[in-house]
């Protein structure tokens, strides 16, 4: 399947009307889960659960084959399908940013600690452990959500999404490092480092700006980067940029120019020339190779 930018579906009224479903919306699929082979992006952050699975989840650019105990965290606007499916069953999350402009900011940490693909895979894959207790909570949520509307439902169901959200930042973090290392203060400057990038990399370049933003020197927030991704400040600038602009160039028709101007660069050129130093190819050259890849 050849993938062209005017097959990208968007997606953005799919949510429910109720006042607490206006936040989120849990579905669950015992016997078959509904897949689609259409490319398509959300304006709401999905958390998908398959106990059982068989095939192919394909995100933004990356590919994940799916065996069962597979968990994906789908950030708002990424572009997601499948192919060559077979048994999937499962449950599927979805809540809108409304949620974060709600939470306290010990919860809107998490949307920088687990829906940032910077930081970690869009795909977790569970230990039995794990999957017993991940199940078992998301049952708990979809036969609460099920119940006829109450005064203080929709507290209550946000509470749920927050404990699971603490539950697989758990799952992440036993994987990732040690407590000790999440639980110091440079984890919390590193945190925020990476939610102000996710604010104003498209705009702000400069290892300074974020330094600064910070209050701290250029060299503390680089040894705090080197301890939690093993890479430079500049490099996950970098990196986020190119994400972005990997994005437009896969499922969008904006002229390159558009996208130079769109990043802040000063001229198209400046644009390719960065490009094509981190990808290794310009980005005309990307969107003619990614165009052509049969999926």
């Amino acid at each position: 399947m050849k993938i062209k930018s005017q097959d990208i579906l968007r997606i953005d009224h799919a949510m429910p009307t109720a006042v607490y479903k206006e936040q989120f919306h849990i579905v669950h699929h015992p016997d078959k889960y509904p897949v689609t082979d259409v490319p398509h992006r959300h304006n709401y952050y999905e958390i998908l659960w398959f106990p059982k699975a068989e095939g192919m989840h394909y995100i933004d650019d990356g590919s994940f084959e799916m065996t069962g105990n597979d968990l994906y965290l789908i950030s708002e606007g990424q572009v997601h399908y499948y192919q060559n499916v077979g048994e999937i069953t499962g449950y599927m999350l979805m809540f809108k940013d409304v949620f974060w402009e709600d939470a306290l900011q010990s919860i809107r940490n998490f949307k920088t600690s687990l829906f940032n693909h910077l930081l970690i895979n869009v795909h977790l894959k569970l230990c039995d452990e794990a999957a017993s207790d991940i199940t078992d909570l998301l049952n708990t949520i979809v036969k609460e959500y099920k119940r006829p509307d109450y005064m203080g439902k929709a507290e209550l169901m946000t509470s749920y999404l927050k404990i699971l959200l603490i539950r697989i930042s758990n799952f992440q973090q036993d994987v990732a490092m040690p407590s000790s290392h999440t639980n110091s203060n440079d984890y919390v400057l590193f945190q925020r480092f990476i939610d102000l990038l996710e604010q104003h990399f498209a705009n702000h370049h400069e290892v300074t700006f974020y330094a600064n933003e910070l209050h701290i020197s250029s060299r503390k927030l680089a040894d705090i980067c080197r301890l939690y991704n093993s890479r430079t400040p500049k490099e996950l600038i970098d990196n986020r940029i190119l994400i972005a602009a990997k994005r437009q160039l896969q499922f969008d028709s904006t002229l390159i120019k558009e996208i130079s101007a769109s990043l802040n660069f000063s001229d198209q050129y400046q644009f390719s020339k960065f490009f094509k130093k981190l990808a290794g190819i310009s980005p005309v050259e990307y969107r003619v190779q990614f165009a052509k890849i049969d999926i």
